[in-house]
């Protein structure tokens, strides 16, 4: 067992992981998935990061049931507008972007296991062939063949030999870009794509980028699930014009609405602290969203604001005993101690 496994593996043993659970017991934990992929995606490359394996899944959802009670979004709706209740131990189950593995690998696990979970939707991309723009920067970056490299500043450098090494540049491009100016990120992003079609074999491999159509949008809907809005363009909104703010808030709340009738939610791109400023919570408040989540890595206070409730992000492929760290809420403590 690696290091931080066994270091991890001993919280667990040593009980800290039960007390953090048992202190956390009236504390809503909500889990931030991005896409389920078939298990032949068990050793992914980098690409893969924000991904889990279907039997990965299926082991964090029997935890779930053993020591959680999974509620719907309905149910945070209601507790959050102060209606109802949530049962102790209570956790959301919620994903990012609206990948076509939602409905097709994450959906049906779910519901063996008796479970919903929401699914947010950059209505955008719906029905497209279009990548999402950091995954399209991500490979762009890793598959780049010329000489030197466009940054995000007008500069470029020399290609990196070692893909490793591309691999960390995009890493470090991808940050550099959620801290422009919109407008300026979106031109960065045109320019690497100039002239320039993605290599075949970064495409290829449609179970990580494809996203779903509104159709089945509406089966994943029928099917249980609850559908929310991540915007239009999954732009970070504390970076936008006000004029453009309220396009991504309204026009996808609408045509969420549109498709599936209802839309009370939205999930903020990215989610940091930086992203969700008091203007983008006002502008969230006259949209008309009734509860709206970030992702600050963060078990929810005892009671909410209903437009920054908390959620924990769960990696791809890194083994039982980090997500049991994290679901525990044991990360979250520690981390609010190590900053006090």
């Amino acid at each position: 067992m690696p290091a931080k496994s066994l270091a991890l593996a001993l919280t667990r043993a040593t009980g800290l992981q039960a007390l953090a659970r048992h202190r956390c017991r009236d504390r809503l934990v909500v889990l931030c998935y991005h896409g389920v992929v078939s298990d032949d995606h068990a050793a992914a490359p980098y690409q893969y990061r924000n991904t889990v394996g279907a039997s990965e899944f299926a082991a964090h959802l029997e935890v779930l049931q053993r020591r959680f009670r999974v509620v719907s979004a309905d149910d945070v709706l209601a507790w959050v507008e102060g209606g109802a209740a949530l049962p102790p131990h209570a956790v959301l189950i919620t994903f990012d972007d609206g990948y076509r593995n939602n409905l097709t690998v994450a959906a049906p696990i779910l519901r063996q296991h008796g479970m919903s979970a929401l699914i947010s939707v950059s209505t955008d991309y719906i029905g497209t062939d279009r990548m999402l723009w950091p995954m399209e920067v991500d490979l762009r970056l890793g598959t780049w063949a010329e000489g030197r490299i466009p940054m995000p500043d007008g500069s470029t450098i020399d290609r990196p030999g070692d893909p490793a090494a591309r691999e960390q540049l995009a890493i470090e491009v991808r940050r550099t870009c959620k801290r422009m100016p919109d407008d300026a990120r979106r031109a960065y992003v045109a320019r690497l794509a100039e002239g320039r079609p993605l290599p075949l074999e970064a495409r290829s491999d449609e179970e990580l980028w494809r996203f779903m159509n509104w159709d089945e949008v509406r089966q994943a809907h029928a099917m249980g699930m609850h559908i929310a809005s991540h915007t239009c363009s999954h732009p970070i909104l504390s970076r936008l014009q006000p004029a453009q703010l309220e396009h991504e808030l309204v026009a996808s709340r609408r045509r969420i609405e549109q498709e599936v009738g209802t839309c009370p939610a939205l999930v903020y791109p990215n989610g940091g602290p930086e992203d969700v400023s008091p203007e983008v919570l006002a502008a969230v408040e006259r949209a008309g969203y009734r509860m709206a989540f970030t992702l600050m890595e963060q078990v929810n206070p005892a009671r909410p604001h209903r437009h920054r409730i908390e959620r924990i992000g769960i990696p791809g492929h890194v083994g039982m005993e980090p997500f049991l760290f994290r679901a525990s809420g044991l990360r979250s403590m520690l981390a609010a101690m190590w900053h006090s």
